[in-house]
């Protein structure tokens, strides 16, 4: 039996237009025009028996008689001096029977309605009943819940947790609008899965409070921890120098406005080959030394390089009439100043740890278990693992990003077809690392890696969940290819227009919605979702540490005071003093 049997006098208008998805229906009926919502949903009458076609209202308007004609609409003979029309979006197909299944809702047009077919609005108990069938259709092994629709706050919110992840994601809205709140309902559900695998790349310490067996929380190491001696199996992650690709050693080292770049880059490349083969003729690794490339993650010790440049900067040759300067000589110097500087620089500590921290042939197999091997994995401690970057140096913050993004990639690519684990990227403040506009040499190696896995990701088991709230600053290649969106509140016009650029043409007038979003609603669109529309996002159990703080309240406070003593010293140590 359908659930929308609708009597003929309950009709709200007729059909009196049809172009592809856009239909317009005329109402003579005063009162129903005025019951009506944009925004909300409507039945039309179908060509095929037993299908219904479900469409949104997205603009209301009175229309003078002449104005009519001219936009073609048919209005009769006896037509009113003023018309009132409704322009209603396509978005799918209720049939009331698809095999052995009863009232199964599609999101395709198999056909459109015919002209004078009736218009129904679903409302009360229809609308209760049709939403209920989105949520049972959706509430499969794979659902993953939002929240609530706006339509229908008694529906559960459910998307397609695989057609979320393996098409990738993209969270957005400005400061305060619910955004760290929906990725910490994500975070929630996707902990509770037994052999759950998320590494979130946490730039202020928002997820902290994420709490449950579920959750693995890591620090890339300040200078506090490295003095300590801290590593992996204190929840300190230092990401060593030599996992660098060769393209990320030269951004980070050789100077590109130096006339002698070529060279520097050209010797040190043929240094740290040198320092590798070394590293494994030494170990006994004779298969790896046959076959490795300056790229492979071998370590090296960064003293030996440092040997060899200096050598060659000072290296004297036979010469005709005695010695002469080498090739080299005095070209390497700012390039060894570059690199004695970034190795005596605290805030970099974690890329050149002390010895026999992160510099052993079983450290990255250690490093790798632990980002991605899950709790089923032997030795693996957690599903979601939470990286806190706050004190990675902002200069150099997108080549570090980068660094870990890059050995997830390698480590799915490499792995065999039937042995890979899926994995998903939450990458917070995404802009912040993967600009539109590359401003260093450390932005643009981030982009080549975070576009590479946005093309590719999805056969390697790689996703990626985009969040942002400046849409309009962060790669528009790594956007386009997130075929999943959930939009919160945005106010830029710029921003606007990103999100506008990603919504179907069918959906494109959902995008007046974007600035009248409530604080935790969110507009979802993509493949993951059967309905396209507005969603209240549920609570977190666990809210990130994103809170606005009250200024007025904190001002009228008489015992509010502020730590400045300890905050001065945090920042002479370079590490936060709680």
């Amino acid at each position: 039996m359908s659930i929308l049997d609708f009597a003929d006098h309950e009709t709200l208008g007729r059909v009196q237009s049809v172009d592809t998805a856009t239909v317009i229906v005329r109402i003579d009926d005063i009162e129903a025009l005025r019951a009506i919502q944009v925004n909300r949903l409507v039945a039309l009458q179908s060509s095929l028996a037993g299908h219904k076609l479900i469409g949104v209202i997205y603009k209301i308007t009175r229309t003078a008689l002449e104005e009519a004609k001219v936009a073609d609409v048919d209005l009769g003979e006896e037509a009113h001096p003023e018309v009132n029309l409704v322009r209603v979006t396509l978005i799918g197909t209720l049939l009331d029977r698809d095999g052995s299944r009863s009232n199964v809702f599609r999101r395709t047009l198999e056909t459109v309605p015919e002209i004078d077919a009736y218009c129904f609005a679903l409302e009360g108990e229809r609308l209760t009943r049709f939403m209920s069938v989105i949520s049972d259709v959706t509430a499969g092994a794979q659902r993953l819940s939002l929240g609530a629709y706006t339509l229908d706050p008694k529906a559960e919110a459910y998307v397609n947790g695989n057609k979320l992840f393996q098409r990738h994601a993209l969270v957005v809205g400005s400061t305060g609008s619910g955004k760290s709140w929906t990725t910490a309902r994500l975070l929630e559900q996707v902990a509770e899965l037994k052999s759950a695998n998320a590494i979130v790349f946490d730039m202020h310490g928002e997820y902290a409070s994420m709490a449950g067996d579920g959750f693995v929380h890591l620090r890339v190491a300040g200078p506090g921890d490295i003095d300590a001696g801290r590593g992996l199996s204190d929840g300190i992650l230092h990401l060593p120098y030599w996992l660098m690709s060769y393209e990320a050693l030269v951004s980070m080292f050789v100077d590109r406005t130096d006339q002698n770049a070529p060279n520097q880059a050209m010797v040190m490349s043929r240094a740290i080959v040198d320092a590798k083969s070394s590293f494994l003729a030494d170990g006994g690794h004779s298969e790896i030394l046959a076959n490795f490339t300056i790229d492979s993650p071998v370590p090296f010790a960064m003293g030996s390089v440092l040997a060899t440049l200096n050598r060659l900067n000072m290296e004297m040759v036979p010469g005709a009439r005695g010695e002469k300067q080498g090739d080299f000589y005095g070209k390497l110097s700012r390039l060894i100043q570059r690199l004695e500087g970034k190795r005596t620089d605290r805030r970099l500590g974690f890329l050149f740890p002390a010895a026999s921290i992160a510099d052993g042939y079983e450290w990255l197999e250690q490093a790798v278990t632990l980002l991605l091997g899950g709790r089923a994995a032997k030795g693996g401690r957690g599903g979601v693992k939470v990286v806190d970057f706050s004190e990675v140096p902002s200069d150099i913050l997108p080549l570090i990003v980068g660094m870990v993004a890059r050995m997830t990639f390698h480590v799915q690519q490499w792995s065999a077809q039937g042995a890979r684990h899926p994995v998903a990227l939450f990458c917070d403040e995404a802009h912040l690392y993967i600009p539109q506009d590359a401003a260093s040499a450390a932005a643009e190696n981030a982009i080549a890696i975070f576009e590479r896995i946005a093309k590719e990701g999805r056969k390697y088991g790689v996703g990626l969940v985009v969040i942002s709230q400046r849409p309009a600053e962060v790669n528009r290649t790594v956007v386009s290819q997130c075929n999943n969106l959930i939009a919160m509140r945005l106010t830029n016009g710029d921003d606007q227009a990103v999100v506008r650029r990603l919504l179907p043409d069918s959906l494109g007038s959902f995008g007046e919605l974007l600035p009248v979003l409530d604080t935790g609603e969110a507009l979802v669109v993509g493949d993951a979702i059967l309905l396209p529309t507005r969603i209240r996002i549920a609570k977190p159990l666990n809210e990130p540490l994103s809170g606005t703080i009250e200024f007025w309240d904190r001002w009228a406070d008489p015992a509010a005071a502020a730590a400045l003593d300890k905050a001065v010293e945090s920042w002479r140590r370079q590490t936060l003093i709680k």
